[in-house]
């Protein structure tokens, strides 16, 4: 567990470490982005004598870090802490070594992994992208599933409430017209007029970030928009999409809890990224559904924070949803959707035994878990409890209070007066993989006034039970029931139509499953 301060006008970066070991321990082991050298280290007056290295790992975009394995000048007890002043220096380039390695065409690869320091045009994320302050942990390859992910994830939680102070500084030579902005808050620390000092915390959510260029401020009262002059139509815009949808966020997640900032990434195609408050992604976006996606996770960002990935990267992806199904109807929603269940059921398919708990939602470092999954969490309560339960639930969260994985659950609970704990189980604390809905039967008949009653059987050969909708297709529209069905078991939905039906269906779209081929069962005429 370690505090960093640093400044580059300051070249000394000063590392307080606590290792949380249970013997002695003689080196310090720390890394930096390959493309850093290091220069001195003391401890105290003292010059302490390291080696440095490089060695492949995938924590940083150019695929390496430049290790330094420190000789302390006595042995560090257990529990206690050594603070290290360290020097160390060089240059960020664009550079995505680690993608083109495993094939990723370099335009693409560039797209990705943009971070940079440059004359002109500066955006530098932290650990994931470019490791710029040190760091300990192991190596990790993006050839290897979902390792690099998950050694970060862990590196972050271990990490969570540790403190770093910045300084970010322009040769004043060059400053005129220079924007710097960052996800910290800005720090009272006096600094030289070129200068910006910022305080991070580091959580498992978020990471260091800041940008600097020739960049205009746009202000509205929850947001600020940071562009080129040649984007000023591009910043209104966005502005303008962002406090049209920020009332639908707010009745669903309560108001903006933080300021939000957006900084033109420039280069369109360029892959937008969010950390915290800040969101970086080109403004050049090619119509008003993109710039409502992004204004709306950016606003649920802002608006509700989580340690857990499932609740605060879920939830954003949420309000992307209702953004699309509120803009442009029901059905273009549950194509948006699709976009994430296609995905989950390929892995599906692909993974055979697994730990059940190790990879739920509350334990997962899967990104296509606690953000595709954790989407269809979210819509699948919404049809089960109804917005306004769900809604008054989310804005009842705290995460200070978040001290059980069940504390959601049960807020939902107390709201829509249903027991969850068979949903949770399945979807949340452990990964059943998916259901699997197939039609056994329908048998429609006529019964009084002319009406029909379709008896629809359904089973489930998957792994997790769900509330699926069944719907009866007559001419000119559809009637539809919800039930809920079991893995390995069946139940039966019974629908009354006007007309005849022509056929049945399970599943709208609305709840992912391995197998979507054999949800359909057509009912023959009546004369047959």
């Amino acid at each position: 567990r370690c505090k960093w301060q640093t400044s580059e006008s300051d070249p000394v970066q000063r590392v307080g470490c606590e290792y949380d070991t249970s013997s002695p321990q003689k080196y310090a082991v720390l890394q930096v982005s390959s493309s850093l050298d290091w220069r001195r280290i003391t401890v105290g007056a003292e010059e302490v004598q390291y080696v440095a290295q490089q060695y492949t790992t995938d924590i940083d975009h150019t695929g390496a870090v430049s290790e330094a394995t420190i000789t302390l000048p006595k042995p560090l007890d257990p529990k206690q802490s050594v603070a290290l002043h360290i020097e160390y220096g060089g240059t960020i380039l664009a550079d995505a070594k680690r993608l083109t390695r495993i094939g990723t065409p370099e335009d693409d690869a560039l797209r990705s992994d943009w971070d940079q320091v440059g004359d002109s045009f500066t955006a530098v994320r932290g650990l994931g992208f470019v490791t710029w302050y040190p760091v300990a942990m192991d190596a990790a390859s993006l050839s290897d599933g979902n390792a690099v992910f998950a050694t970060v994830a862990d590196w972050r939680r271990k990490q969570s409430g540790a403190d770093m102070h910045a300084t970010f500084c322009i040769p004043a030579k060059e400053a005129a017209g220079i924007s710097i902005v960052a996800n910290g808050t800005e720090s009272s620390a006096k600094i030289e007029s070129n200068c910006h000092a910022y305080d991070f915390t580091f959580d498992p959510m978020s990471v260091p970030v800041f940008a600097a260029g020739n960049f205009q401020p746009l202000q509205r009262q929850t947001l600020t928009v940071y562009h080129t002059v040649s984007d000023t139509t591009a910043a209104q815009e966005y502005a303008a999409e962002f406090e049209r949808v920020e009332p639908l966020v707010a009745a669903w997640i309560g108001r903006s809890k933080q300021h939000a900032l957006y900084v033109d990434l420039g280069a369109r195609g360029s892959a937008p990224y969010t950390s915290g408050a800040m969101m970086l992604a080109p403004l050049t976006q090619p119509d008003k559904v993109s710039r409502g996606l992004s204004a709306s996770y950016q606003l649920a960002q802002v608006s509700v924070h989580s340690f857990r990935p499932w609740i605060d990267l879920g939830l954003a992806h949420f309000m992307q949803f209702l953004t699309v199904e509120d803009e442009t109807g029901r059905a273009n929603g549950l194509t948006y959707l699709q976009q994430y269940g296609a995905p989950l059921a390929t892995a599906d398919k692909a993974v055979a035994e697994k730990d059940a708990a190790a990879s739920s939602l509350i334990n997962t470092d899967d990104e296509l878990l606690y953000r595709a999954k954790a989407l269809f969490v979210w819509s699948m309560l919404r049809d089960m409890v109804g917005q306004e339960a769900l809604s008054a639930a989310i804005r009842s969260y705290r995460a200070e209070d978040d001290h059980d994985a069940s504390y959601m659950q049960k807020l939902i609970e107390s709201q829509s007066k249903k027991n969850l704990e068979w949903f949770f189980d399945d979807w949340v604390y452990r990964d059943r993989g998916l259901p699997d809905f197939r039609i056994v039967s329908a048998y429609p008949r006529q019964i009084l006034g002319g009406q029909y009653l379709v008896t629809v059987t359904i089973e489930n050969l998957g792994s997790a039970a769900a509330e699926v909708p069944v719907m009866a297709e007559v001419p000119g529209g559809e009637r539809s029931v919800r039930v809920v069905v079991k893995p390995g078991e069946k139940a039966i939905a019974r629908i009354n139509t006007q007309q005849r039906p022509t056929e049945v269906v399970v599943n709208d779209g609305s709840v992912p499953e391995s197998d979507l081929s054999n949800n359909r069962f057509a009912i023959p005429p009546a004369s047959q």
